[in-house]
């Protein structure tokens, strides 16, 4: 029965994050090699921008909602609140866009309204899909964004048959396929749930006061993920950008496990700190830690074995070998992500919105100032030094703060596991034999130290099941 209801939430979970990263990532990669790193780099940039701009205009909602549904059934109308915040705050900026366009010379500004609709209209979705996933009814919106990411990927693939692949037809793709998720999961979310429209002024304002606390977070949140793409677009070429954002198109897509468990286990977290948390509690979820961070130290070791052979031949030697620097420093971020987002959600769930949006805040100027300091001495590499060291800072903080106010979280994953990886990595690359071999290899080394150590055990995989069921 636990073995049963893991799977299905874990399942249902994973349909959201193939749509989103995996569809998402093939379509970036087709542009990627198709266009010219100039263009690819504008693309790049404008996404960074448009993704910054929604995070300003959603106040922190995003995570206040998801907390408020999941704990209360009581609290349904924070997702239509949301929902009609996003609509008016989407229209207003498209406004104030356009009338940019206008005064702004260059071509970047000229098509910038456009990429935003597309952005928009996919911020239009984030409240609805916020209700189900709070319910934990992720199934229906995971189907709907397949569908609009493939037919997404199917657009680009024929743009490029039919020697159309411009920056211009791109947009209009995104703005088809974003328009069409929006409008199915909204009939969905009417025809088959009980979501009210009705909206409520003084309730709103509660949600609004009760986001305020979390909105800084959430706003310099963004700023670790893109802002390096921001500041490269301003201080480095466009071909740079197109490097580096390349690389950080894999690091993310290389965190799908980790998307996959996060919508899962918040829901989870906020329902069982409600009360002060058992003993039972802490040593399910120090288990699940170490089973996750199992997984998140493999990553890195197989990516980075793979990156420059694979990527290389899938791209026809544009990318692989020209950015496995910045891919191997931004890959060493993934297990501090792992164990960030638990550290995150736990602080979240105990409702530690002061203390978490310290700690973002520190996090992100430290970011911005590294970025601002490094990008004129080593361009993507040392984008990715700032981000590798702001996700230090921010694992130590937020360890901290859990450590203090709710349980405690053993290192002892992070001690062992991560000398096993590096050494792993390390060992093989010295090797001269066939990357597949050397792959072979090094996950045979580190799932060796990893039972010897007792870090893969019986014991841990069956607290992690008990955690996941409840």
């Amino acid at each position: 029965m636990l073995r049963s209801k893991a799977f299905i939430r874990f399942f249902s979970s994973g349909l959201q994050a193939l749509a989103l990263q995996v569809l998402g990532s093939i379509f970036f990669y087709v542009i990627s090699v198709y266009l010219s790193k100039d263009s690819f780099g504008a693309i790049s940039w404008m996404n960074a921008l448009s993704i910054f701009i929604t995070a300003i205009l959603g106040f922190g909602l995003e995570q206040v909602v998801i907390r408020r549904i999941a704990a209360s059934q009581r609290s349904d109308w924070a997702a239509a609140a949301f929902l009609f915040h996003s609509l008016a705050a989407f229209i207003a900026t498209l406004i104030v866009l356009w009338l940019l366009s206008l005064v702004l010379r260059g071509d970047i500004y000229q098509l910038l309204p456009w990429f935003f609709i597309a952005h928009g209209l996919l911020f239009l979705v984030i409240p609805l899909k916020q209700f189900l996933n709070a319910k934990e009814k992720f199934t229906p919106y995971g189907i709907i964004a397949i569908i609009s990411n493939s037919l997404r990927v199917g657009g680009a693939f024929y743009l490029v048959a039919v020697h159309r692949l411009q920056v211009h037809s791109i947009i209009m793709v995104m703005i088809c396929t974003a328009g069409g998720e929006f409008m199915a999961l909204l009939v969905y979310v009417i025809t088959k749930t009980g979501f009210s429209f009705k909206f409520r002024f003084q309730a709103y304002k509660k949600l609004l006061k009760e986001a305020t606390a979390q909105y800084v977070s959430v706003i310099f949140d963004m700023s670790l993920s893109r802002m390096d793409w921001l500041l490269l677009g301003f201080m480095a070429s466009r071909s740079v950008l197109a490097d580096y954002s390349f690389a950080y198109r894999a690091y993310e897509l290389s965190r799908l496990p980790m998307l996959i468990i996060a919508p899962v286990i918040l829901p989870r977290l906020s329902r069982l700190m409600a009360s002060k948390p058992s003993s039972k509690l802490q040593e399910q979820v120090n288990s699940f830690n170490t089973a996750e961070l199992l997984l998140a130290m493999l990553l890195p070791l197989v990516f980075n074995i793979l990156w420059t052979p694979v990527v290389g031949m899938i791209t026809g030697g544009k990318y692989g070998a020209a950015n496995a620097t910045e891919f191997l420093i931004l890959s060493l971020c993934i297990p501090l992500q792992f164990f960030i987002n638990l550290l995150w959600s736990i602080s979240f769930s105990v409702k530690k919105y002061k203390a978490v949006s310290s700690v973002t805040v520190t996090c992100a100027i430290t970011n911005i100032a590294l970025n601002l300091i490094l990008i004129p001495l080593f361009n993507g590499i040392g984008s990715a030094v700032a981000f590798l060291i702001t996700n230090i800072l921010q694992a130590v903080l937020y360890y901290r703060l859990v450590n203090k106010y709710v349980m405690h979280i053993s290192l002892r994953p992070f001690i062992i596991l991560l000398p096993a990886a590096l050494t792993g990595w390390f060992i093989t690359s010295s090797m001269n034999i066939h990357f597949l071999l050397r792959l072979l290899l090094g996950i045979a080394f580190y799932l060796v130290v990893a039972v010897i150590s007792k870090q893969l055990s019986r014991h841990t995989i069956q607290n992690s099941k008990q955690f996941l069921a409840q």
